[in-house]
């Protein structure tokens, strides 16, 4: 029998910290950043896994991927979203927690 090690990636784990969602729509946003949010919210609602840059760009009707980016990294800074730096598919709201399942 193979036993898998499962690594932890410590700026993705819940912290007591994060914001809740009501915490999340408390926060003050610009238009934008709001527009912003509630797109990774919903997408994870949807899909139940992080949209990439250009998917929120689409969404928003942008073609520039620069200013959208920039939005996401306020976001973070504000502490609503999570994500890793150069990780694929890694914003998500603060509030949503991972669980192992096995």
């Amino acid at each position: 029998m193979t036993v898998k090690h499962i690594e932890i990636n410590k700026k993705m784990v819940s912290k007591r910290s994060d914001k809740s969602y009501e915490e999340c729509l408390e926060v003050e946003m610009s238009p934008a950043q709001k527009e912003v949010f509630l797109i990774v919210d919903e997408w994870w609602k949807r899909f139940g896994y992080s949209p990439t840059i250009r998917d929120i760009a689409r969404q928003r009707g942008k073609m520039g991927l620069g200013n959208t980016m920039n939005l996401v990294d306020k976001l973070v800074e504000l502490g609503v979203l999570k994500k890793i730096r150069g990780g694929g598919r890694s914003i998500r709201p603060t509030y949503i927690n991972f669980k192992v399942l096995e």
